[in-house]
């Protein structure tokens, strides 16, 4: 990765989002945001690389003319689908009687060698939790303090290589390279836990267009990452069927119905059929429909959560995503389905205009924080054959704010 210039981009079923910022001495500076239409991708996956890689490359010439800068590396954030996660705690004596780098890249590289994985799989991240130095806990950035022992505890994320591989096959042959693949799961703790709302059991779920994703966090460190394969396309197909429309006219319709359907349906002095533009909508019909499907997919998440064996620990669920999010009285139906205290975060709560671009924002900073803990000497590309992933790939999940994040978790801060 360039040394200046950190890009991201979120494979979302809907949308593809990408990122530029610069590296400055204090903060992640954000130079431009932009998304495109999704192709390639069904329910988190990448089933088609060559038609992915035509708008992902239109994507990203785009943001190089728009901010006059040449990017070549890139950090990438994709589902969790198919990818597990296994949390470790390895030693390692420091050899200057202070922690450097070098230290933490040693301890990285024990990490991998200590855990066993099929030949199928790799281990495309590892997120550094806490340290202990000489038996004190420590949270913060710990370069440059004095010690003789140092413990890391660590969170490797481990996914297929046969999936991995797929995205690796859409930069073939072209100038850029993947740096670092980040699960977009995961960097929603960048948006959504901050030190007040994190020291418990957290879940944080993503309701996207193709599918939906779990994370269950305690004290920041996450203990389970989940999906299911639904989201907003299932209301959409829905719609789709029972109101005899096109895919995208269905889709079209929900947009503008979705902010008011409730009202409208038990508003009696109405007709049951309302236009939006050309096409008759029933009223009743958009209601129950609408309803019934967005009860299935809480319903869903509900179990996928209890399945996860942390249920009973977890105090809050933060809800985020276009996938249900902007239908009227969501939050009311959300606290029929879970008994646990649910947060739903809709658009203007995230205080930006496009929120399909949160998520690329959020891997951008993870990437600015592992480069201001591992210095960037030791940044060099990924090994493009997938057959050994590049040890010093890891993020790092200490806060540095910047003015988008920040904002984000002063509105956190007054719920939590």
């Amino acid at each position: 990765m360039q040394q200046d210039i950190i890009t991201s981009i979120d494979f979302g079923s809907k949308k593809f989002s990408a990122t530029i910022a610069v590296r400055g001495k204090e903060n992640l500076d954000i130079l431009a945001v932009k998304s495109c239409k999704s192709i390639g991708i069904e329910k988190g996956m990448l089933i088609d690389s060559e038609k992915c890689k035509a708008n992902v490359l239109n994507l990203l010439s785009e943001l190089e003319i728009k901010t006059g800068k040449n990017v070549k590396g890139i950090a990438i954030g994709i589902s969790s689908n198919k990818v597990r996660i296994t949390e470790t705690t390895v030693i390692v004596e420091l050899d200057e009687d202070k922690v450097k780098s070098h230290d933490i890249i040693k301890a990285l590289k024990k990490a991998q060698n200590s855990i066993t994985i099929s030949n199928d799989e790799s281990i495309v991240d590892i997120l550094i939790n806490f340290y202990i130095l000489d038996g004190k806990v420590i949270h913060k950035d710990i370069l440059n303090w004095k010690g003789k022992r140092l413990e890391i505890n660590l969170t490797l994320v481990i996914a297929e290589k046969k999936e991995i591989q797929r995205y690796y096959e859409i930069f073939k042959d072209t100038k850029y390279n993947i740096d670092s693949i980040k699960l977009n799961i995961l960097a929603g703790k960048q948006i959504f836990l901050s030190e007040k709302n994190s020291m418990e059991y957290i879940a944080l779920v993503d309701i996207g267009a193709g599918i939906t994703e779990m994370a269950v966090f305690n004290n920041g460190i996450p203990k389970s990452v989940s999906s299911i394969p639904v989201g907003g396309n299932n209301i959409t197909n829905d719609l789709a069927i029972c109101g005899e429309f096109s895919f995208l006219e269905a889709d079209n319709i929900k947009k503008i119905y979705s902010s008011n359907y409730k009202s409208l349906y038990i508003d009696d002095s109405l007709p049951d059929e309302t236009e939006i533009g050309t096409i008759k909508v029933s009223r009743k019909l958009f209601y129950e429909v609408v309803n019934a499907r967005i009860e299935e997919i809480l319903s869903h998440i509900n179990m996928k959560l209890k399945n996860t064996g942390h249920y009973d620990r977890i105090c809050s669920i933060i809800l985020y995503g276009d996938g249900i999010n902007y239908f009227e009285d969501i939050g009311e139906i959300i606290r029929k389905i879970f008994k646990i205290k649910t947060q739903v975060v809709r658009k203007k709560d995230l205080g930006i205009k496009n929120p399909e671009n949160i998520t690329s924002l959020a891997i951008a900073k993870e990437v600015y924080d592992r480069l201001n803990l591992l210095e960037d000497a030791i940044i060099v590309p990924t090994n493009k054959s997938n057959d050994k992933i590049n040890e010093k790939e890891c993020l790092h999940n200490i806060e540095v704010e910047n003015h988008i994040l920040k904002k984000i978790k002063v509105f956190f801060g007054k719920i939590f």
